[in-house]
């Protein structure tokens, strides 16, 4: 009776031992992980293409498919709706937000970034707009694919393709600056 009541102790301690440190170790460390994973989303130098590549498609007109894409892409923490224009095989995204309140390199980086990939990953869409209150950016996929000098979905074959032609020069301030300029058509409201 004795050796069993020691067991049933010795158990007791081990269990509320195990519990502690999945509660104060390991639980707040996958938060944390969490944490940074979700910050390095925002930004186009550590955005991860692993993330998008499940909203691959030919056809634009899968609107939830882009409307998904675009919330998974940086500058997600602005709010906007889509309008699509399948006659024309443009996508309008409509940011509810004035660029005068946003960080410019940011932003232009992260333009860069979406346009890059949503014509690498919808096949058949050719413009998209990214209209906010005060501006609006027009990318076509015709341009990018001379920046690039190349067909835009042969980038998402590997992250080792997709780092260091799409990421890795959003680096430079001088990239991003003739990107704009080069890619996007740019008109003040």
């Amino acid at each position: 009776m004795w050796t069993k009541n020691k067991t049933i102790l010795l158990l007791a301690v081990v269990g509320i031992l195990l519990f502690t440190a999945v509660q104060g170790i390991a639980l707040p460390q996958w938060d944390r992980n969490k944490q940074v994973y979700a910050a390095e989303q925002q930004s186009p130098l550590t955005h991860d293409l692993q993330s998008i590549m499940k909203y691959q498609s030919q056809y634009m007109g899968n609107s939830s498919n882009l409307s998904n894409l675009m919330h998974t892409l940086p500058l997600n923490e602005i709010r906007c709706t889509m309008e699509l224009h399948p006659d024309s095989l443009t996508a309008d995204i409509l940011y509810h937000a004035e660029t005068a309140g946003l960080n410019t390199e940011r932003l232009e980086r992260s333009l860069i970034y979406n346009a890059t990939a949503a014509f690498a990953l919808v096949d058949n869409l050719e413009q998209i707009r990214f209209k906010f209150d005060d501006r609006t950016y027009t990318a076509e996929r015709s341009q990018l694919e001379e920046w690039y000098g190349k067909k835009l979905s042969s980038l998402t074959d590997s992250p080792k393709i997709w780092e260091p032609d799409v990421q890795e020069p959003l680096a430079s301030h001088d990239y991003v600056q003739k990107g704009i300029a080069s890619l996007f058509t740019v008109i003040d409201e």
